[in-house]
């Protein structure tokens, strides 16, 4: 009976904890993937590259990006759209397909 009861209080103690948020991840610590890890107030998860799409797909806490410059040094969102550089496709919150134009962009 002894043993049947700490088996249940451990069970129980593990449901608890599984049932706790776990802490948010900083800036430039790994978000998302398999455990679901948010990042902190103010960041977003930028999927790893050419990762557009996935339940467990992994990213990186970055600050989104308030004022970019105008360098043009396109790259393709995972949104189809090809956006002038990567600090425009961070700051709409687009995970980057690859570097480069999106196909058939003129």
């Amino acid at each position: 009976m002894r043993k049947f009861l700490r088996t249940l209080a451990f069970a129980a103690a593990g449901l608890l904890a599984s049932s706790l948020p776990a802490p948010a991840a900083k800036m430039g610590e790994m978000c998302a993937g398999i455990a679901g890890i948010q990042c902190d107030k103010g960041l977003w998860c930028d999927p790893e590259l050419g990762k557009c799409k996935g339940a467990d797909v992994a990213g990186t806490c970055i600050s989104v990006p308030t004022i970019c410059t105008k360098e043009y040094m396109p790259v393709c969102g995972c949104d189809g759209k090809t956006y002038g550089n990567d600090c425009e496709r961070r700051a709409a919150k687009v995970a980057k397909q690859s570097d480069g134009a999106c196909p058939g962009y003129k």
